[in-house]
């Protein structure tokens, strides 16, 4: 069961937001349910999996993700996570600036300024009202806030769907694409030509923006770039630098550059 380590109401339910800071185990999954409220998801540690309807996104640290109020969702976790949860009222949400995406779920870059509104809301050393202000700031940041497509998109088709969660889940890198195919009951071309229908790119090339998307729970918890590099499978340091950079545009260093510390709650 996850472990809800802070949660506090909506001070006023006009005008007012809520925060929830809640632990997860891999392997845990938060069935579909709804708020009244908008949404941000944004996981300090961890890599989670989040699907509303027919699409799904792949969230790890530095990435957030806006669900606007009443939009169904669940989320399933991929690895040990520390979730950080902001609701905002729909009146609250109204008197802010607006934003092109509010009313569609998207995911959006955590930048510094972000990440220190998080981490604000969540300090005992700010008073409600202060908080509440940092709330209204995060909020209205939205509208300038970075929209970034997903970096790994996720197969519709169940039995693709089942083995990619597998393979982000257990560290299936180095499976044979045969031997895969096998545990989606289908032949390896099928499983091949599914693949690129599905998510728009070719099994070999979604599997190496996976192992990216790994890369950034372990470097945002100060793994050594080596370490990950051998972790994750690859020949080395230059080549796992070579492939971050060819998916994420940047160096794994310029990726995560100065991190600050969240409160322990």
């Amino acid at each position: 069961m996850p472990t809800v380590i802070d949660k506090t109401p909506i001070h006023d339910d006009a005008i007012g937001w809520s925060r929830g800071a809640i632990r997860y185990a891999r392997g845990e999954v938060d069935p579909p349910h709804h708020h009244p409220q908008g949404q941000l998801l944004f996981a300090t540690k961890g890599v989670m999996l989040v699907e509303t309807g027919s699409q799904r996104w792949v969230i790890p640290p530095q990435r957030a993700l806006w669900i606007p109020p009443f939009q169904e969702h669940t989320y399933s976790v991929l690895s040990a996570t520390e979730l950080r949860a902001v609701w905002f009222s729909p009146t609250l949400i109204d008197r802010c600036e607006p934003f092109i995406h509010r009313d569609e779920v998207h995911v959006i870059m955590a930048t510094p300024l972000f990440k220190e509104l998080i981490a604000g809301l969540f300090s005992a050393e700010h008073r409600p009202t202060s908080q509440r202000s940092m709330a209204v700031l995060l909020l209205e940041i939205l509208s300038e806030t970075q929209h970034v497509s997903a970096e790994l998109p996720m197969p519709v088709d169940e039995r693709l769907h089942r083995v990619a969660r597998d393979i982000i889940a257990s560290e299936l890198w180095d499976l044979p694409m045969e031997r895969l195919a096998e545990r989606a009951a289908m032949s390896e071309r099928t499983f091949s030509r599914l693949f690129i229908k599905d998510t728009g790119f070719s099994f070999r090339n979604w599997r190496q923006r996976a192992r990216i998307c790994a890369s950034l729970d372990l470097l945002a918890n100060d793994i050594p770039i080596k370490q990950v590099a051998w972790k994750l499978g690859f020949s080395g340091p230059a080549a796992f630098a070579a492939a971050f950079r060819s998916v994420m545009g940047a160096t794994p260093g310029e990726f995560l550059p100065e991190r600050k510390g969240f409160p322990a709650l």
